[in-house]
């Protein structure tokens, strides 16, 4: 079994596995209107690439702190896909395409006087 962290007084009490009942390693709800909530479960994910390479990094002491994205977003690819879902590719970019002008802030620079937006 993992160690858990220390809880700050205002941390919210860890919820327990809903398949095995122990402590949760890390609880989420899932991508926005997906429904899905995940658990990280010591015993029960331990199986999973993804999972046991996140439990593996918390165990470690040493961890590096700099690896949470990328831990992050492999272990919630893995369970996403166990509940049906696909992370959607990247749309490629056209080299030299420019942003869509509502999407560029008036200050950026990156407007000229000629590209102003009507006003309504």
């Amino acid at each position: 079994m993992v160690p858990g962290p220390c809880l700050d007084k205002d941390d919210p009490p860890k919820r327990a596995c809903s398949r095995c009942g122990t402590r949760l390693l890390l609880q989420w709800n899932g991508r926005l209107m997906t429904g899905v909530w995940m658990e990280l479960c010591t015993t029960c994910d331990a199986h999973r690439p993804a999972a046991r390479a996140f439990i593996t990094w918390y165990a470690d002491p040493d961890r590096d702190l700099t690896a949470v994205p990328r831990l992050f977003e492999a272990w919630e690819t893995e369970t996403m896909h166990a509940h049906g879902w696909a992370r959607a590719p990247r749309p490629e970019v056209a080299p030299g395409t420019k942003p869509h002008l509502s999407l560029v802030p008036p200050t950026s620079g990156e407007r000229t006087a000629d590209e102003a937006p009507e006003a309504d």
